[in-house]
């Protein structure tokens, strides 16, 4: 499977990954590529260190950053929690290596500042001190701390630790990663979507802007599976996914619906703007040719469309329904078409296509 790369509102996890859309095409942008790593793989334990070294002493921190380099790690330095955060913005580590005592602030405090902070919760972060007591150990770890090292330690001990939270931490993103995304296509799954609609719902009310939904359904797809198999049927819907990953704006959520369904939350988007990417996709699957054994197999889609621009008066349910609705009068008036409903309107209406399809 691919992996994605889901908060501006809502992009970014309790384990900092981002799920704005992503999909295996060499189209898109790096950010928003997926890549899949197998746990099992030997190559989990050389998983790349970017160590944050917190040490107000300079003897004591060159000892370590010189032993942290031999382990083959890329290391920032700072003396303080006030010169940590910075680091940390600036050279984003995913790893922290911090003494317990720090002047003014101490490294507990630190910790609890990273794991208030949506954007560092997920980085492990590991103490040291001299004869650290009970009641600083639990309260280390009770705060989010991976580890509390006494000292006097060994290097090698220091970067063995360092690497197992390495590894915890990608284990625990791939963990993450599979259960937000479809394995087939790499989009986001039907989850993901039932908390992110609501969540653009209420951003846009804020914004006093339209939300649009857009709902696409694969016509004839089960003919796909019948006569061509489900090895055909899988790379229909891969290369579908990809081709709406790569014409939604990059503001736009892609979702797996379910199926041979795909849904687009489109933020800040009006009814024309909306059926205009309807129409851009609807066309580009048209235009699709996958071939299966010496055989093209022809693809079309379905879509509806539905955009509200007073968010006051519903409910994200609301809007759901419409471009469902949509889509169903879609299928209903022969497939292969676009059908809209805007707030006003008190029925959905076809799409008139055009070859002006830029959103």
């Amino acid at each position: 499977m691919p992996y994605l790369n889901l908060d501006e509102s809502l992009k970014r996890s309790s384990l900092g990954i981002d799920y704005s859309t992503s999909i295996d095409d060499p189209g898109m942008a790096e950010s928003r590529e997926i890549q899949e790593i197998d746990p099992d793989r030997p190559a989990l334990t050389e998983v790349p260190g970017r160590v944050l070294l917190v040490e107000p002493a300079a003897h004591e921190r060159s000892w370590l950053r010189n032993e942290l380099l031999a382990g083959r790690m890329e290391v920032s330095e700072a003396t303080d929690l006030i010169t940590a955060q910075r680091a940390v913005a600036m050279f984003q580590p995913n790893l922290i290596l911090a003494q317990l005592r720090l002047p003014t602030y101490s490294g507990l405090e630190l910790v609890r500042r990273l794991k208030r902070d949506s954007t560092t919760q997920s980085i492990p972060v590991l103490l040291y001190t001299d004869l650290a007591t009970a009641e600083e150990r639990i309260q280390a770890l009770e705060l989010g701390a991976s580890d509390l090292i006494s000292r006097p330690f060994v290097a090698a001990e220091v970067l063995a630790r360092l690497r197992a939270a390495l590894r915890i931490r990608h284990l625990l993103t791939i963990l993450e990663q599979r259960a937000h995304l479809d394995s087939l296509t790499g989009l986001a799954n039907r989850g993901v979507f039932d908390d992110r609609l609501p969540r653009e719902w209420e951003a846009c009310r804020r914004r006093r802007t339209a939300l649009a939904v857009m709902i696409a359904d694969l016509d004839h797809f089960k003919a796909v599976n019948d006569s061509h198999g489900h090895a055909a049927g899988d790379t229909v819907l891969r290369q579908s996914a990809a081709t709406l990953a790569r014409v939604i704006r990059t503001s736009d959520f892609v979702a797996r619906y379910g199926g041979e369904e795909f849904v687009v939350v489109a933020p800040d988007c009006e009814i024309s703007a909306a059926v205009r990417l309807a129409e851009r996709f609807r066309t580009a699957i048209e235009q699709l040719r996958i071939d299966e054994h010496g055989d093209t197999i022809p693809v079309t889609t379905s879509v509806g469309v539905a955009s509200f621009a007073d968010l006051t008066r519903t409910g994200p349910a609301e809007l759901l329904r419409r471009a469902d609705e949509a889509l169903y009068r879609a299928k209903e008036a022969g497939r292969n078409a676009t059908w809209f409903w805007e707030q006003t309107q008190s029925s959905p209406a076809p799409a008139v296509p055009s070859s002006d399809t830029e959103p």
